[in-house]
């Protein structure tokens, strides 16, 4: 028997008591058997059978199992694009050259064409194709709209190819707890920096690119610009794997991280301006000028083993006595910008 509840019945025209009922059911449709869920209500006073507020549910549950008999894309594989983009009904519309309400009327029900079915399947395996419809289309969404997805294309792109330097990425940020994308990305350098000295091997294989505020790693910045000047939000970020760190690259970190994670993003924009590979890859253009000129891991490497010898690091812990005198140089120069 099932639960006792109040609906309209279509037949009395008055609300009744009435029973809820669910029961295995098909139809014929297309020449194609549909079977699915049914939801109804049976009237106490005239045992009619009707739908009520079920009504749209009995429509959507046949329409999934009509998409799913013809391959079309379900209401739920849309769902999880939208999710997996972070990207909502009219802007995924827009992105995908189809009408405004497009998305919207598939999710409430309507069936897709073949093409459009076709289309919504492959982005929703392939972030590579779907960044290149976001990417073009990028002037027809908000720009906050834009960065959000843009961002979460990212992480996924960067979990599917295990980027070291994502894992990276996210092992600071999960131990530090609290930092914005600027700070982020000056720590990330400062990694890179000493790896290949006390790693045997540098750290990752993406080099850094000499923006105007300090060495940024692009992929990096697509994938958490969204968040702008604010904190980044560990648990919101795409991790499917473990960290692809082993224990001496993971207690390296937990150097740097002390040496330089402990510093406001202000002062390690300052910190990276002192350093010779960014000063040198920005060299002949303007203080606010744009660039992405790559910081050379040549560079670097010049770099590091002068500053290991004018500073005497031998160990790791001997980075702090480099990143104390950093620290005061750049809180210097950020007094006389105040004071100017």
């Amino acid at each position: 028997m099932g639960d006792i509840m109040r609906k309209f019945c279509e037949k009395c025209l008055k609300e009744v008591n009435c029973e809820y009922f669910e029961d295995n059911n098909e139809i014929v449709v297309n020449n194609k058997t549909i079977k699915y869920l049914e939801k109804y209500y049976i009237c106490s006073e005239c045992n009619n059978k009707f739908y009520d507020d079920l009504y749209d549910y009995n429509v959507s549950a046949v329409n999934n199992e009509l998409r799913k008999l013809n391959n079309l894309v379900t209401i739920d594989e849309i769902k999880e694009i939208m999710k997996k983009y972070n990207i909502g009904k009219k802007p995924l519309s827009v992105v995908l050259g189809l009408g405004e309400v497009t998305i919207t009327r598939y999710l409430e029900g309507r069936n897709p064409t073949k093409d459009n079915s076709d289309l919504l399947k492959c982005i929703n395996t392939n972030p590579f194709l779907y960044e290149m419809f976001l990417i073009a289309n990028k002037d027809k969404i908000t720009n906050i709209a834009f960065k959000k997805s843009l961002g979460k294309t990212k992480q996924l792109e960067l979990v599917k190819n295990k980027s070291k330097l994502y894992d990276t990425t996210l092992y600071i940020i999960k131990k530090i707890g609290e930092i914005t994308p600027l700070a982020l990305q000056k720590v990330l350098y400062f990694a890179q920096c000493f790896s290949n000295k006390f790693l045997n091997e540098y750290l990752f294989d993406d080099t850094a690119e000499a923006w105007v505020y300090g060495p940024v790693y692009k992929d990096i910045y697509d994938s958490l610009s969204y968040y702008k000047y604010e904190l980044i939000n560990y648990d919101e970020l795409l991790k499917d794997y473990d960290f692809n760190l082993n224990k001496n690259e993971k207690d390296y970190l937990d150097y740097i991280i002390k040496y330089f994670g402990c510093y406001s993003a202000c002062i390690l924009r300052e910190m990276s301006h002192l350093t010779n590979p960014w000063i040198s890859a920005r060299e002949g253009l303007g203080k606010e000028e744009y660039s992405s000129r790559t910081i050379e891991l040549n560079s670097i490497d010049t770099y590091i083993k002068d500053i290991c010898n004018k500073f005497k690091i031998s160990n790791i812990e001997d980075i702090n006595k480099y990143s104390e005198r950093l620290f005061k140089e750049a809180q210097t120069m950020i007094e006389d910008l105040i004071y100017v």
